[in-house]
């Protein structure tokens, strides 16, 4: 694939990759707004929906990194940074989701689980783990090749 198409998918990409964010960042602030507007701003719910925010921080490194290739950026660089950030706030959403919400209603209101067994949180722990370790590995694989092209 020519890198002229591969530029011009990143673009489109980006662009659509922004109709998700836009959505879940709209959905986000009106559930933190709207309770403040009302009056009935409760803490639980704040914690409730604290791992949404790193969700949707990785949806927008995504659309990021998209918007670097599109620009010209070169693919070795770009990939094991998106994979380390879009790693981290998968794997610290799934921490959030499973112990650190429970933790924290426990830690305000002296009493919950201490943890909370959500199959699809731990699974995107999982993966967020397992793309922090690819990161470092493309990373190394991206800096032999340079140091490769180096001799040739």
């Amino acid at each position: 694939m020519p890198i002229e198409t591969l530029r011009a998918r990143a673009h489109l990409l980006m662009w659509l990759v922004t109709i998700p964010f836009v959505l879940l960042f709209a959905v986000l602030a009106m559930l933190v707004v709207a309770p403040i507007w009302t009056g009935r701003l409760s803490g639980p719910m704040l914690i409730f929906h604290l791992p949404m925010c790193m969700y949707v921080w990785a949806i927008w490194m995504v659309r990021q990194a998209l918007k670097s290739i599109a620009s010209g950026a070169a693919f070795g660089q770009v990939v094991p940074r998106l994979l380390l950030r879009i790693g981290s706030a998968l794997f610290a959403g799934g921490l959030t989701s499973v112990f650190g919400v429970t933790l924290l209603t426990r830690l305000i209101y002296g009493r919950g689980a201490f943890a909370s067994f959500d199959g699809a949180a731990i699974t995107l722990g999982v993966v967020g783990a397992t793309l922090v370790l690819l990161s470092h590995l493309l990373a190394q694989a991206s800096a032999m090749r340079e140091e490769l092209d180096a001799f040739f």
